[in-house]
């Protein structure tokens, strides 16, 4: 998909935004839509690059909170309030206008995602002020926007999503030592992660509309959204062959592209390890026959890096699901005053491999482990959740 200036963007967010604000009651708050607090908070929070980078380092532990940190945050305080609200509500429609194509504009991504280390860092705030209910309900609300984020159907949207629900995780597991010794908060959080978790839209979903929207503009009369989308990644031979096709032409071409789909949609149904092969070498084919075969050209450039997308989905829905393990752990100390010394059946699982999480008690608390790589990365991701002393 494509990206516009900011001018452009800004200019289109406040006309969506009144779209917006049109079709919901005129006097009900928070309005029906979520996009339009999420619209309202990314126009008006305070930008500061700086802070925004620094911001990212605390939500990732890498800095502590300090003054100008607190600062910061209370100049937003108010667009901290609509995005949390925004996560209240059930529907949240961008106001995206998926009959443009490849041309279509997206919701503000960037301000969206700063607006989120914001509430991150009201978050640690909140928890180092020992009110943690707060800091884990302004945590749940970022999950909260992943999903109406992710809900858009595409993938940079659930990309954008799934970016969020890794600050927000990271934050829960830095909060989740401090109420170690609360188990009614534990069951509660647990139900939150449950809740949140469920709501993670599919990947597959994302995938379809993705390329569907691709498909849509390979036509003639659409030569120069191809050629804008396909920038200098298309050798001049092949640029050439794109602009003689005929008719003929485009409609093999976006043939060849829908059996990718389907191909596609087939493959990410497979379990981990052979859904990623599978995708793989579904990606790299239409570059190897695009040599002889002119119909598999756009293809070849069109066709999303889903092998990638799809570690990217698997590891977000592992990282919930080893919190999840944890604060069943977790629940399991307060009421018997010490850490199992092995899993209990029946938790959730690491999704790489299929298989219950390897468990390894330390002396700061306990690690939990993958058992299968991501195949991307070609590293075994782990999760460190410490416990008091």
């Amino acid at each position: 998909m494509k990206t516009v200036g900011s001018n452009k963007i800004t200019q289109a967010i406040c006309t969506i935004l009144m779209v917006l604000v049109s079709t919901s009651l005129v006097f009900a708050y928070p309005p029906d839509n979520a996009a339009v607090l999420y619209y309202r908070a990314s126009l008006n929070y305070t930008t500061n690059s700086t802070m925004e980078k620094k911001l990212l380092e605390l939500i990732k532990g890498n800095i502590s909170i300090d003054e100008e940190i607190k600062a910061y945050v209370q100049s937003n305080k108010n667009w901290i309030k609509q995005f949390v609200d925004a996560g209240e509500s059930p529907n949240c429609d961008w106001g995206i206008d998926y009959s443009e194509g490849i041309t279509l504009l997206m919701p503000p991504y960037a301000p969206i995602r700063n607006m989120a280390r914001i509430v991150l860092a009201q978050a640690k705030i909140s928890a180092d002020s020992a009110d943690y209910k707060q800091a884990l309900d302004l945590c749940l609300s970022i999950h909260k926007a992943g999903a109406h984020l992710a809900d858009g159907g595409l993938l940079i949207s659930h990309l954008v999503g799934i970016s969020l629900n890794s600050y927000a995780n990271q934050c829960i597991t830095d909060i989740i030592p401090q109420i170690s010794d609360k188990p009614d908060m534990l069951i509660w959080l647990k139900s939150q992660i449950d809740d949140v978790s469920q709501k993670l839209p599919s990947v597959k979903a994302a995938v379809n509309r993705d390329i569907r929207i691709c498909a849509q503009d390979i036509r003639r009369d659409k030569i120069d959204n191809i050629f804008e989308m396909l920038g200098e990644d298309v050798s001049e031979k092949q640029r050439q062959i794109i602009r003689d096709g005929d008719d003929a032409f485009f409609k093999a071409s976006k043939e060849y592209f829908m059996e990718y789909l389907s191909d596609s949609l087939t493959a990410v149904d497979l379990p981990y390890p052979q859904s990623y092969k599978q995708l793989v070498k579904l990606r790299e084919k239409p570059g190897i026959e695009s040599k002889k075969n002119p119909n598999a050209i756009i293809a070849a450039h069109f066709a999303p890096a889903t092998d990638k997308v799809i570690c990217v989905d698997i590891k977000a829905r592992t990282h919930f699901n080893a919190i999840k393990t944890a604060l069943n752990l977790y629940i399991m100390r307060a009421k018997a005053g010490r850490l199992p010394d092995s899993l209990p059946v029946g938790l959730p699982m690491d999704l790489f491999s299929g298989k219950d999480f390897e468990y390894e008690k330390t002396k700061d608390g306990f690690v939990l482990r993958c058992r299968g790589k991501d195949l991307d990365k070609d590293e075994i991701h782990q999760y460190e959740f410490k416990v008091p002393k």
